[in-house]
């Protein structure tokens, strides 16, 4: 509870930057607790609470009967419980298509974010928060049953079949909120929305620009001071998603472990890195993204945008290292404002 109510507080503190020059616009709020979060939703203009309405009720059905480890009607549960049997998917099913984005990224991203690591979670307690630290043993052999290549989707006729092989079971925690915001921007253009801010418990997305053609400014978390921030990133129609250290941890004989685990050694990442955000134009990729280049640092985590830049998919990062330095790369040069007060040293990467 304490969780949530940080959360927020720290949603209305950043929220409260893009709200400046919005008080003559009709608009509507909600605040909504789905996936194990609070998120608040904002949206401008005379269709708001209609948009408002349907865009909730989208998030509770993805929640409760899509992608929910938790919830035994939901389909990933049935997946997971499948016990290796092909399981089938309708063509315009969500839950085949979040798992073709997930594997596709954890492929772009050499496995650094890999949505089959359920059992490691579970290991480590993060999934019900009943935290404790698994013996080496314990890990190898959960390890095992990891990996990519451990999901056969395939595309049918009819639509989609979905294999767990070798016992592997899927957590898509670390892109459902991502994917959920795509949806939710889809469903608010449907209902004719050109404005809204959507907070998706720190999976930020600016729709637009605000009703007086301005950019959004978002506050950017301070990984050490929650109730503190690194800057201001002036934004329009991007996906904010950040990752660090402070959101999801337990500590043991003075040791702190977080929920970001490295697919390779299936422990807390130790990679120089306790915050990293992403900017981007697509909620999943943001959302994965910024685990991945969590995991690989910031070495990694630049290499890695210049291949996908390379590709066709870019994005911009802020990096918060574990020696007090705040790295952000170029396309955020003239977006993002430090701030001077924080303590941390500040460098814009060429």
């Amino acid at each position: 509870m304490k969780r949530q109510l940080a959360a927020l507080l720290l949603t209305i503190f950043a929220l409260s930057l893009t709200a400046c020059g919005e008080t003559a616009a009709e608009s509507e709020t909600r605040t909504v607790y789905a996936m194990d979060t609070v998120m608040n939703l904002t949206v401008y203009g005379e269709n708001a609470a209609a948009a408002l309405e349907s865009a909730e009720k989208e998030l509770h059905t993805l929640d409760e009967a899509v992608l929910s480890r938790t919830a035994e009607g939901s389909e990933l549960y049935a997946l997971n419980a499948s016990n290796g049997e092909t399981v089938e998917c309708g063509a315009d099913d969500i839950l085949p298509a979040l798992i073709e984005t997930a594997l596709t990224i954890s492929d772009a991203t050499d496995g650094a974010f890999d949505p089959t690591l359920a059992p490691v979670l579970d290991a480590w307690g993060f999934t019900k928060d009943e935290h404790r630290v698994p013996s080496a043993d314990a890990l190898k052999e959960l390890l095992s049953h990891t990996g990519c290549g451990k999901v056969a989707l395939e595309k049918t006729a009819d639509g989609w079949t979905v294999t767990l092989l070798d016992g592997a079971q899927l957590d898509l925690g670390g892109i459902a909120k991502g994917y959920a915001a795509d949806l939710l921007r889809a469903q608010l253009e449907k209902e004719g929305v050109t404005s809204a801010t959507l907070d998706l418990g720190g999976d930020v997305f600016v729709m637009g620009r605000k009703t007086d053609g301005s950019d959004w400014r978002i506050a950017v978390k301070d990984p050490a001071d929650t109730e503190s921030y690194l800057g201001i990133v002036s934004a329009a129609d991007k996906f904010i998603v950040t990752s660090g250290v402070y959101e999801r941890y337990f500590e043991e004989n003075g040791v702190r472990y977080h929920h970001i685990l490295d697919p390779k050694t299936g422990c807390p990442a130790e990679s120089g890195l306790v915050s990293v955000t992403v900017l981007c134009e697509n909620g999943a990729w943001a959302d994965a993204l910024s685990t991945a280049c969590f995991v690989l640092g910031p070495d990694g985590a630049l290499a890695l945008r210049d291949d996908l830049a390379d590709q066709g998919t870019d994005f911009e990062l802020i990096l918060v290292t574990d020696d007090g330095r705040v790295l952000y790369t170029d396309g955020l040069a003239d977006a993002f404002t430090p701030n001077d007060e924080s303590g941390y040293t500040y460098e814009a990467l060429a």
